[in-house]
């Protein structure tokens, strides 16, 4: 299992460090082209629109053919993208390459989070999903980092070719390493055919639906709208990217604890402290002209997502055997996806009515209000479902989530 593991964990951290380098730059690029703040909203969503139309598709078509060789598609489309964002002429090429590049993406993450489920034991999804996330968020935390230093030090186009470099280093990673898997990974549980439909019946993938698309709409509205705060602000790109970075440190130092507490202990209630704390730092990020207190604020809504995700991702684990590991994967990431797309239009249209610190306030009221909705939906299966922690017993079988 660890042979297995360990490549595609390295893979998608060096693939996730090339996407985390150009995501303090992003707004800043597409502002060059002219962009107002819709426009900006609009060529950030774009991504997110191929991740919300492909996202079950793909989990589905994984769950049929096997996980490795659209891993590889993923990751060479990703190294394709890196040059069209260099030769870019207007901002309809540079939508049109956002486009592509979200089909990469629904490629890469979700199918190789579906990998890592095949091959987690029962009992322990709150670990092993966990460790494999706290793989990804080291990958994303540096490359904000590097991103920013790229661009002072450099010029603007060279993160997208540091993209380009290291998402080649992981496909050569992949397709050398990570074994084929067109029938169920040895040492995993066979897999289950996909049924999107009995999915969508059952609460607690509902509550995972909500959950991811209320953090992907306040954490892109955050994405989208801190650089030009920060500019104006006086900040530089490298202390964008700091800010960023904090956020992905708060993520991937808490990670794997907080999956090892997903095991343990009952999880509605930390998802509950982590839907609903984790986007009130937003809030006070206008006020805030100090950098390192805003790294503290980035870094403590990181801590509250790790804390919520934590749970729900052990979840979807579980749910994964009855209604197909990759089916549910690529409908977390579709989930996510659809978020992402909403929060920087909505985002932008409050920062062109409202002004810069607008997106801010938005996000995080309505982050919060969504993470209220999660939990109820959640409470549904999981308040049954959960003995104490002292006197849960050993799981040796797979729990079956109910439809309904």
């Amino acid at each position: 299992m660890l042979a297995t593991f360990i490549p595609l964990f390295i893979a998608v951290s060096a693939a996730m460090m090339g996407m985390g380098i150009i995501s303090p730059i992003m707004p800043l690029y597409i502002r060059s082209f002219g962009a107002g703040g819709m426009a900006v909203g609009a060529v950030f969503a774009a991504f997110s629109v191929s991740r919300l139309l492909f996202g079950p598709v793909a989990g589905v078509l994984s769950d049929r053919v096997g996980r490795k060789r659209l891993i590889v598609w993923g990751l060479g489309a990703y190294a394709a993208v890196s040059v069209l964002y260099v030769v870019a002429q207007n901002l309809w090429q540079l939508g049109l390459f956002r486009l592509l590049h979200g089909v990469g993406s629904i490629l890469v993450t979700p199918i190789a989070q579906a990998y890592v489920g095949d091959l987690t034991p029962v009992g322990w999804e709150g670990r092993i999903t966990n460790i494999f996330y706290a793989s990804m968020f080291a990958g994303m935390a540096l490359g904000p980092l590097l991103g920013g230093y790229l661009v002072e030090g450099v010029s603007l186009e060279a993160p997208f070719y540091a993209m380009g470099i290291l998402s080649l280093i992981a496909l050569i990673g992949v397709a050398k390493w990570v074994p084929d898997d067109r029938k169920a990974p040895r040492g995993g549980a066979p897999r289950a055919a996909p049924n999107l439909q009995a999915a969508l019946r059952s609460p607690a993938v509902m509550g995972m639906i909500v959950y991811f698309a209320t953090r992907g709409l306040w954490r892109q509205s955050f994405n989208s709208f801190w650089p030009l705060l920060a500019a104006s602000h006086g900040h530089s790109e490298a202390a964008i990217g700091l800010v960023l970075t904090g956020y992905l440190v708060g993520e991937g130092l808490f990670q794997i604890p907080f999956g090892y507490l997903a095991d343990r202990f009952p999880r509605l209630p930390q998802i509950a402290i982590g839907a609903l704390l984790s986007p009130l730092p937003m809030f006070f990020v206008p006020w805030v002209r100090n950098l390192w207190a805003v790294v503290v604020l980035s870094a403590a809504m990181g801590v509250g997502s790790a804390l919520g995700r934590a749970s729900v991702l052990a979840i979807r684990t579980e749910a994964g055997r009855s209604h197909g590991m990759g089916t549910l994967a690529g409908v977390q990431n579709s989930a996510f996806a659809a978020g992402q797309m909403l929060g920087p239009i909505v985002a932008g249209t409050a920062f062109d009515l409202f002004g810069l610190a607008a997106p801010m306030y938005l996000g995080a009221v309505l982050g919060v209000a969504g993470g209220a909705l999660a939990v109820l939906l959640f409470s549904r299966e999981l308040t049954h479902r959960w003995p104490s922690a002292a006197g849960r017993p050993e799981r040796t079988q797979p729990r079956r989530f109910r439809n309904r």
